[in-house]
């Protein structure tokens, strides 16, 4: 499975002084957007997280290309913030950035919780795609994957075009993870 993160950078910051029902109205704008491209790319919103989300694709059932289809919504939820920007812009409002990370493995799916049960996605898996997601401002990417999601996405040879234009940065340190890893990033 795949699972990608997403976030708005600087949230905090950009929504302190801000009204409430318009800090509202920009998260529901940004969430409407990325999940639009989650659900066109054959995912699941697994769940909204303030202001970002968490998605799964090959849940719960595994297809033939769940790491292209998570690299494609990575490049389109990029190219639908841009477009948006655009008409931020000529508003008069300002820029909105978030990070994108993705990673691929296995995880367990399942039902926690005891009074009120919510389905689960969980492991290293996840743990990985939300660091990546983190890592972004450090490299000042856009998008940042996992070697192992490029290297699936090659295996399924549907989408090699989609790791194009990426800048390879070795050696990067993934809390939780003992080696260093190798990642791919996009402005």
């Amino acid at each position: 499975m795949a699972v990608l993160f997403t976030d708005i950078v600087g949230f905090t910051r950009l929504s302190s002084g801000m009204n409430p029902r318009l800090v509202i109205d920009l998260l529901r704008e940004f969430h409407v957007r990325m999940e639009r491209e989650v659900f066109r790319h054959h995912g699941t919103l697994d769940k909204y997280l303030g202001d970002g989300l968490m998605a799964t694709f090959g849940t719960p059932v595994a297809g033939r290309q769940d790491a292209t289809n998570a690299l494609a919504c990575a490049h389109s939820m990029r190219d639908s913030l841009m477009a948006w920007n655009g008409e931020r812009a000529r508003q008069g409002k300002l820029e909105i950035r978030a990070g994108i990370g993705v990673h691929c493995g296995e995880a367990l799916l399942g039902d926690i919780g005891s009074n009120r049960l919510e389905f689960a996605v969980l492991g290293m898996t996840v743990n990985i795609a939300a660091r990546l997601e983190n890592l972004t401002r450090k490299l000042q990417a856009g998008i940042v994957i996992s070697e192992a999601l490029a290297a699936q996405v090659r295996t399924e040879q549907a989408g090699l075009d989609l790791l194009d234009g990426n800048v390879r940065h070795p050696d990067q340190e993934v809390r939780g993870l003992d080696q260093p890893m190798t990642v791919l990033a996009w402005t």
